[in-house]
């Protein structure tokens, strides 16, 4: 059984700025992030507003070791503000240690589908890792950024993220082939997560 993990607007238990959770189940509302593109720009890294605070997805830990090996498949919701913009919507998947050390790369940051269009939608697409080892107390990061596709711009491009429903804005989230499970513990309605109790 594969292993969804979508991205939330949630803080992340690891507790720095702008680094938010990845959890197993939809959030309640959309939101949007809005970062500035530049003329002639080539990768710029997700920011919550215009000009704003940099941001990155981190699972909780995983609570038993795993191999991702198998086929990952991506699912990002998101605008360019002008055709001329020329860009999309770029991810780029990392394994950390439970302080949020990045420790290897699982899939280099590459465009997600093709150019965004003026309207929010889905790009979607695969990957295949590089075999990748976490253990117990591992995280998974994710990192979105804007990239070229042709000669980028100025003008502001849009993710979303936390919604609520499939297909429907801010549904944006990453599938994992393995089957796992994270320091993720959901009672009824409420979310308690990231008990932090692996070194």
């Amino acid at each position: 059984m594969a292993t969804t993990l979508f991205l939330r607007d949630l803080a992340s238990t690891l507790g720095g700025a702008g680094q938010k959770a990845m959890l197993a189940r939809r959030g309640r509302t959309a939101v949007t992030t809005t970062t500035n593109t530049v003329a002639s720009g080539t990768n710029i890294t997700i920011t919550a507003t215009a000009g704003g605070q940099v941001l990155s997805w981190f699972s909780e830990p995983v609570t038993n070791a795993v191999t991702i090996s198998g086929t990952i498949t991506l699912n990002i919701r998101c605008r360019e503000s002008a055709n001329t913009v020329n860009s999309g919507v770029a991810l780029l998947i990392e394994r950390a240690n439970n302080a949020g050390t990045v420790q290897s790369t699982v899939s280099a940051r590459a465009v997600i589908g093709a150019e965004a269009g003026t309207a929010e939608a889905a790009r979607t697409g695969t990957r295949t890792p590089t075999s990748t080892a976490f253990s117990a107390g591992d995280r998974i990061k994710v990192t979105l950024s804007v990239i070229n596709v042709g000669t980028m711009a100025a003008g502001t491009f849009n993710t979303y993220h936390d919604g609520p429903a499939a297909a429907a804005s801010g549904d944006s989230y990453v599938t994992f082939t393995e089957n796992f499970v994270t320091d993720e513990i959901i009672v009824g309605a409420n979310e308690i997560y990231g008990g932090g109790i692996y070194g």
